[in-house]
């Protein structure tokens, strides 16, 4: 069943709110770092930090991928999750939510510390960032 059209005004507004998740959540997981390091250096604990961004960061990259998913659904037969693009933006999609909720957990979850690869884990969400940006800027197979 169509709802909206692309372009169309309920279809608009996902794209808005899709746009607005993804930048909330890549611009708090590339500030993240830079704010802990600025924290180290003025004494402030991190913990801080990290919790605040625990607030933002997960919770606005999975907002980011269900107004996307939606987005395809929303749009008749211009896109579908057979294009490679999509399907391999979904599955970055999923690494990047995953390791976000691991390095920023949300409050209302437990999740294991992995403090001892947080290094890695960011380089990991940051080049899952990078390539969802390719894949949706380029829309390789489509």
């Amino acid at each position: 069943m169509l709802v909206a059209a692309v372009d169309d005004g309920p279809y608009n507004l996902v794209y808005l709110l899709h746009i607005v998740s993804v930048i909330v959540g890549v611009g708090g997981a590339l500030l993240g770092p830079v704010l802990a390091t600025r924290a180290r250096f003025d004494g402030v604990p991190h913990r801080f930090i990290d919790e605040a961004l625990a607030w933002v960061i997960a919770p606005a990259l999975l907002a980011a991928g269900v107004f996307g998913g939606a987005l395809v659904g929303m749009s008749g037969d211009v896109y579908d999750f057979g294009q490679t693009w999509l399907s391999a933006g979904g599955a970055v999609w999923l690494v990047a939510v995953a390791v976000a909720a691991l390095l920023y957990p949300p409050p209302v979850v437990r999740l294991p510390a992995v403090d001892d690869r947080r290094r890695v884990l960011m380089g990991v969400l940051h080049l899952s960032l990078a390539a969802m940006l390719f894949l949706m800027v380029w829309k390789p197979g489509h």
